[in-house]
């Protein structure tokens, strides 16, 4: 990784997280579990679907990409499993990393 990839990491996930949390701001959606933050985008989609997006961009090894993809997608489903986000809630985050990987 040289130095412009680097702040290309630091600014997407930057990006990521603030993006998805002015988000929730002006979705107010809440949680499948009642709590004091809202759920929509899951900001942890956001930012997970930005660095795999990333990462897979790089020249690595299939076994190493399937992976990064796969510790990815378990961190979503946890999140779904624990009742935190809904998939709704979930997707968006993952689209939003998405835009934000390929617009970067």
């Amino acid at each position: 990784m040289n130095d412009k990839d680097a702040i290309k990491l630091l600014v997407g996930i930057f990006l990521s997280f603030v993006i998805a949390k002015v988000l929730k701001r002006i979705i107010k959606q809440g949680r499948p579990i009642k709590g004091k933050t809202y759920g929509m985008p899951s900001s942890r989609a956001t930012l997970m679907t930005f660095i795999v997006v990333f990462l897979l961009s790089y020249n690595f090894k299939d076994k190493t990409k399937f992976i990064i993809i796969v510790l990815g997608l378990l961190t979503l489903l946890m999140k779904y499993y624990l009742k935190e986000h809904t998939f709704n809630q979930l997707l968006a985050g993952f689209i939003l990393g998405l835009l934000i990987a390929y617009n970067l």
